[in-house]
């Protein structure tokens, strides 16, 4: 079984609303092997990932799959339901999986997770164990090759914090994109976005950082405050800690002048040999060891967010009990066993590490690793209380005296957190500090949320909350989001919306098929209409509206690059790019363009063509609501849709108008639209009635969308270059457009006829990674409009032999009957559009179908400059013959 490609979704997708892979899998000798031959398979199965027990699969209740299985299904579908059961074993909580043939060998798999990284090691480690039951391997190695899996999947997982504030931020619809392989989250989009890495967020200064990490410096700080804090001193060497040790007075604490997480730390040190062992291992973490003097009392774990108080745990450390019977070591080993605990952060509790600091601490009791306790005898492996090494935690929020919390806000204040985890050492919670004869011993910035979320006494408290709250107020930190797509019109639309946003002052993020632009800043040039441009957009600071081309090759390759928009515009569907990427059929393209309806929100709406059936049938999955454009005068479906109460906007009397229920405006005329060629181009019209309808539920009025419309540039101004851009020389008229599809094709068809220029010559370059036959079927469209055709071909093949595309486009012209000798064949794209433009008769129309508008518009610029001087040539070779 090997993986052929390996895709990872991180949004929503054609498969799933929600990260998800997509495995080809070759079988190879395992494509003939259904699982009812070998009857040990599925108890083996069980032994091995017994939670297999709980698939559901297609038949849809408990034990369905094994039962699949007993009857007899394919290896390929039990490694997705594996790899399914081996993340649901490392804390993932996917339910979607779906297995389908390509052919008698390969199979699709497709199933959720979280990270790519995750998904992969998934895959290869249910291939390695599905391939391991059958051979018949030994059950022992398999069952630890799934622990090994759960322990690799907690490194690529998000952090137990992190993980609850997005959980926090989605239930609060704040949007949620991951940006490393870590804890980097972005919450919110563009110009309201906030970042946090675990819990250090945006507002977090660097300064507080480093005075937090610095103890001597937040000591000197919050005595400077009039905060209590420990007596302590800083060592260099173990014989000066030991003289510290003694002047401040036994018992003391050792810890790293800069350390976090309770690394290093030894405490209750009674002589100075247990000085000189501690100060050596906190050495192990920084070359500096601050010595306190050590204050007796409850140490208290206080939660600040802001100006605010927002939790408070008493942490224990962890503790064995003896049974007479077994070691320290294999108690520790036994307590380990704990589901609850893991390696890590990745679990509520973390395992108990038998090190340094525990091992000096059992030898204070003189006890050792190896020494079997007596039953019922209880002791603690460490004297600090870390939730990193060990410790458990107990919900004392309730418990904590008003003035308490006021001087752990301002102890937190001192150092310049916004958020930060402030120890306390005290006897009585219930009073202040200086009531108490306690004080405050540390500072952490980036303080871990784990003995809040899940304390093993008490209620969770809502800390991912607070910090949400503290950050975004009543926010939801989102900026309008308009996703389009379709066959034909997308760029144009979304030029046009982003024209009528900026209008109204918005800094708009505009990614299309000539690049991104951040307000009037071109950011990249290129093809750039799928998920990570999307990312980038809704990334930047700057946003304040993004208007996102979505094509079809980047959600089938990748998914969305957001997990919902504002408003889904459907331009068309036509018959392009089939054959590619698994969609093969006009229903699988439907299926996939429908998938930005289906993220639609439910305050949001789907603008869709009235007049494309196709796209009308996507109605129905959009949670928002539906608005129709049609720039048809009649549309039946349309005004079906206004008696039912619903929003349009269509041509009416030469007008674009806005309908709703007890409203109706006059948007602008048609001919007065610059991207219209006076009315002509009835493609734009309905282009321009799509964006008005998405700028309309967006919540721009129909003033403001008239006026912008009225005033969006036409083609080869601006934004708008190469859509239906005309070019004017002094005989001849030259079209730029990136049609490149039959759709295209048929509305240029009509837009030729209405401009009534004769000859019509057309410079013709199709994308090589189209089907022959499409290519064929819209060259011969191209032949029905067209007296002359130069025929050229891409820079990029995609696949193709040069020359390929021109032959396989001059056999659909001529077979829709173009003659021969009205067919040149030129491949260079610049030269084909000069030989066009020098060669054509005055008062004719050359068309140009373009890859590279550079090059076609400097080529086309040049040669209309060039015309008057080849005219007059070619008149003298006529008068002197």
């Amino acid at each position: 079984m090997d993986i052929i490609q390996f895709r990872f979704f991180s949004g929503p997708n054609r498969h799933v609303l929600a990260p998800a892979a997509e495995v080809l899998l070759d079988l190879g000798t395992y494509s003939n092997c259904p699982t009812s031959e070998r009857p040990t398979f599925v108890d083996d199965l069980l032994t091995v990932v017994p939670g297999i027990q709980a698939h559901h699969c297609s038949l849809g209740y408990r034990g369905g799959f094994v039962e699949r299985v007993r009857e007899g299904t394919y290896l390929g579908h039990v490694v997705e339901h594996v790899a399914l059961e081996l993340l649901y074993l490392g804390g993932e909580r996917g339910v979607y999986g779906k297995t389908r043939q390509v052919n008698d060998q390969i199979v699709r798999v497709v199933f959720q997770t979280e990270s790519e990284a995750g998904g992969k090691d998934a895959v290869e480690s249910a291939i390695s164990l599905v391939r391991g039951l059958w051979n018949g391997q030994a059950l022992t190695p398999l069952t630890q090759a799934v622990e090994a899996f759960t322990v690799r999947l907690a490194d690529v997982r998000l952090g137990p914090s992190t993980a609850a504030l997005c959980q926090a931020a989605r239930a609060r619809q704040i949007p949620v994109q991951r940006l490393d392989d870590h804890n980097l989250i972005r919450f919110g989009q563009g110009k309201y976005q906030h970042r946090m890495m675990a819990t250090t967020t945006d507002r977090t200064s660097l300064s507080a950082i480093e005075i937090a990490q610095d103890k001597c410096l937040t000591k000197r700080l919050l005595e400077a405050a009039g905060t209590p804090v420990p007596q302590g001193k800083v060592a260099r060497t173990a014989d000066e800690a030991t003289t510290w040790a003694e002047q401040l007075g036994y018992p003391v604490v050792l810890k790293p002048l800069r350390g976090h997480h309770g690394q290093g730390v030894s405490v209750h040190l009674q002589a100075p040999e247990e000085v000189r062992r501690a100060f050596e291992f906190a050495q192990g973490y920084d070359s500096e060891v601050m010595v306190e003097r050590e204050i007796s009392g409850t140490v208290i774990r206080m939660l600040v967010v802001g100006n605010r108080m927002v939790a408070a745990s008493e942490r224990v450390p962890p503790a064995v009990t003896g049974d007479g019977v077994h070691t320290v070591s294999q108690l520790v080993e036994i307590l380990n066993q704990d589901p609850k605990r893991g390696h890590g952060h990745s679990k509520s509790l973390t395992k108990v590490d038998l090190d340094g600091p525990a091992i000096l601490f059992l030898s204070q009791q003189q006890i050792y690793p190896d020494t079997v306790l007596a039953p019922g005898q209880h002791i603690y492996l460490r004297a600090s209380a870390n939730m990193s090494t060990g410790a458990w935690a107990k919900d004392i929020t309730k418990h904590i005296a008003p003035d308490l919390a006021t001087e752990v806000v301002r102890a937190a204040s001192q150092v310049g957190l916004d958020v930060a985890g402030v120890d306390v050492i005290t006897r009585d919670p219930g009073l202040s500090l200086i009531d108490s004869g306690g004080a405050v011993i540390e500072i952490n910035a980036a303080p871990g949320l784990r003995m809040h979320l899940d304390p093993s006494e008490g209620a969770p408290a809502p800390v991912a909350e607070a910090i949400l709250e503290w950050l975004f107020g009543d926010s939801d930190g989102r900026v309008p989001v308009a996703a389009v797509t379709g066959t034909n019109g997308k760029t144009t639309v979304t030029r046009m919306l982003a024209h009528i946003l900026a209008a109204d002052g918005k800094v708009v993020g505009m990614a299309t098929t000539d690049g991104i632009r951040i307000g009037s800043t071109a950011i990249c040039e290129g093809d750039l209409t799928g998920p990570w441009s999307a990312r980038l957009v809704l990334n930047d600071p700057a946003v304040e509206a993004a208007c996102l081309e979505t094509a079809r090759g980047g959600m089938a390759r990748g998914g969305l690059g957001f997990d919902d928009c504002d408003v889904a515009v459907v331009t068309n569907i036509g018959s392009d790019h089939l054959g590619q990427d698994g969609i093969d059929t006009i229903d699988d393209l439907v299926h996939l363009k429908s998938l930005i309806v289906d993220v639609v929100r439910p305050s949001g709406a789907a603008v869709l063509n009235a007049d494309d059936p196709l796209v009308l049938s996507m109605a129905g999955r959009c949670r928002g609501e539906v608005i129709l454009f049609s720039a048809r005068e009649e549309s039946p479906e349309l005004f079906q849709h206004l008696d039912r109460g619903g929003r349009a906007v269509y041509v009416k009397r030469g007008h674009l108008v806005y309908s709703g229920p007890d409203q109706h405006y006059r948007l602008v005329g048609c001919r007065v639209l610059p991207s219209s060629l006076g009315g002509m181009a009835t493609i734009n019209v309905a282009n321009a009635a799509a964006a008005a309808a998405a700028a309309l539920a967006l919540g721009m009025s129909p003033r403001q969308v008239g006026k912008a419309l009225a005033h969006f540039p036409a083609a080869g101004e601006g934004m708008n270059r190469g859509r239906l851009e005309m070019l004017s020389g002094p005989d001849l008229r030259v079209l730029i457009d990136y049609g490149h599809n039959r759709p295209a094709m048929t509305a240029l068809a009509t837009l030729c006829r209405r401009l009534r220029a004769r000859p019509v010559v057309t410079v013709l370059g199709l994308p090589g990674d189209r089907r022959d036959q499409d290519l064929i079927d819209t060259a011969g469209q191209v032949a029905e409009f067209s007296q002359r055709v130069v025929v050229r071909e891409d820079d990029d093949l995609r696949g193709r032999r040069p020359g390929e595309v021109a032959d396989l486009i001059r056999q659909g012209l001529i077979t829709a009957n173009m003659p021969a000798d009205a067919i040149e064949i030129e491949l260079d794209e610049g030269a084909a559009v000069s030989r066009a433009i020098l060669s054509s008769p005055p008062g004719g129309l050359v068309l140009v179908l373009y890859e590279r508008y550079g090059v076609v518009r400097k080529a086309a610029q040049e040669a209309l400059n060039l015309r008057p001087q080849a005219l007059r040539s070619e008149e003298e070779i006529h008068a002197s013959g």
